[in-house]
């Protein structure tokens, strides 16, 4: 196994250069197969320099089936473990991190179970040497620790497939063979090789970007997080921010302006978030847990996924309770005392809270325009909107209406649905 030496990383932005070269890594990964339990352990390198109390773990799995793997770091006899549900079929991002300070043994173990082949991309370990703004900001692995931030966010290289020494000992594998193929493209602001994954857009080391070459933006989700977005965000209000990102999700789908937002912004002078947030009491409706403006998720009350957008009906919840509403009804998720005081605080009639439909009036600017919609959208946000047009109305059919306008359209969607990796699944 070759030892990886510590990252260096030039905090400048290289726009000089085009960041949209993908390179492919053939045969190179690191690859177990057989039947499990199975587990692999490595030897870290505890002498890094390192400007940080962190030590952690960061690796890219492929697994052949759906399987459940954890990933432990384990310092001086002290472990942290971070236990995901992998997608079969394509490239996962795992990463674990733990507060350590000047550690003289790191182990890495991954184990997993079943008749499931594994490939490994990317796997290192050690303290970590972290930009200057998170030393600034006090960053603790906690912070780290973060799904849509781990691994890339330890600034780890990550160019090979194993940068830590196998400890055959310890470890239980059945055969190793050449992994497979994976995607790697720079980072214009670390500099560091990172993978992303075509098939399966801003999955990886990178958010996407429909503008770019490659799909996917010039900087990794770490950069983009502690380099840009932490540094330029401050100057806008929690209100811009929420309604900056309320117009990317409605433009995608509407195909434009969030009307209903900014017919509320003219009338009243100010944010949704913040004047929603004042309406509930500064509480989340759900379990009433008081909240700062920065803490508050807007729900769209109607589900955006039925086409209904955000509006002034918005209901204030916790991150936690939010996610859990997600695409449900307001009568599936509330119980009825719940659903009469939504209704008292919004002024949404208690008939609309307990209704389960489609926002017909945007579904008939989809139907007269639905070659636009097709060509426009994303071949899932085609297919999860006419399912859920379908489960609400069964007499109308997108694809149906798609083939009638434009069948060639129509067959082209088809085949690029039917190309999409195993082991995805639309939510």
């Amino acid at each position: 196994m070759r030892r990886l030496a510590q990252q260096t990383r030039e905090d400048v932005y290289a726009s000089v250069r085009d960041y949209q070269e993908l390179h492919q890594a053939r045969g190179q990964g690191f690859r177990v197969e057989g039947h499990g339990p199975h587990r692999l352990t490595f030897i870290a390198d505890p002498s890094f320099l390192a400007n940080s109390d962190v030590v952690g773990a960061a690796v890219y799995i492929w697994p052949s089936e759906p399987v459940m793997v954890e990933v432990t770091i384990t310092c001086d006899g002290k472990g942290m473990r971070a236990t995901s549900q992998l997608g079969g079929g394509h490239w996962n991002r795992v990463g674990v991190a733990t507060d350590a300070s000047t550690p003289t043994e790191i182990t890495v173990e991954i184990d997993w179970d079943g008749e499931v082949d594994l490939s490994i991309w990317g796997l290192s370990a050690g303290p970590l040497e972290l930009p200057d703004s998170l030393i600034a900001a006090g960053v603790t692995a906690a912070d780290l620790n973060k799904t849509h931030l781990a691994p890339e966010t330890f600034y780890l290289v990550q160019d090979v497939a194993v940068g830590l020494d196998l400890d055959e000992e310890h470890s239980i594998l059945f055969e190793e063979v050449p992994g497979d193929t994976i995607v790697l493209k720079k980072c214009s602001y670390c500099q560091r090789m990172l993978p992303l994954d075509p098939a399966r857009l801003g999955t990886l080391a990178f958010h996407k970007h429909n503008a770019k070459r490659t799909l996917h933006q010039n900087e990794c989700r770490a950069c983009k997080k502690w380099r840009i977005n932490d540094n330029f965000n401050p100057l806008r209000t929690v209100d811009q921010l929420h309604e900056s990102s309320v117009i990317t999700r409605e433009r995608k789908l509407f195909l434009r302006e969030p009307e209903r937002l900014q017919e509320f912004k003219l009338r009243t002078g100010a944010g949704l978030k913040s004047q929603v947030w004042e309406r509930f009491d500064r509480r989340c409706f759900y379990c009433r847990k008081p909240l700062e403006l920065s803490e508050v998720q807007l729900d769209h009350t109607r589900p955006l996924a039925y086409l209904w957008p955000i509006d002034e009906f918005a209901t204030c919840l916790c991150a936690e309770h939010n996610n859990q509403k997600t695409d449900r009804f307001p009568v599936d998720f509330y119980n009825e005392q719940q659903l009469r005081e939504l209704s008292r605080i919004t002024g949404l009639a208690y008939r609309e809270l307990t209704a389960k439909n489609v926002n017909e009036a945007q579904l008939d600017i989809i139907w007269d325009d639905i070659v636009t919609f097709a060509l426009e959208w994303e071949p899932r946000t085609f297919a999860a909107t006419a399912r859920k047009v379908s489960e609400m109305l069964p007499d109308v059919d997108l694809f149906d209406r798609l083939n009638e306008m434009d069948s060639a359209l129509h067959d082209e969607l088809l085949g690029e649905l039917a190309q999409r990796p195993p082991g995805v699944e639309d939510v």
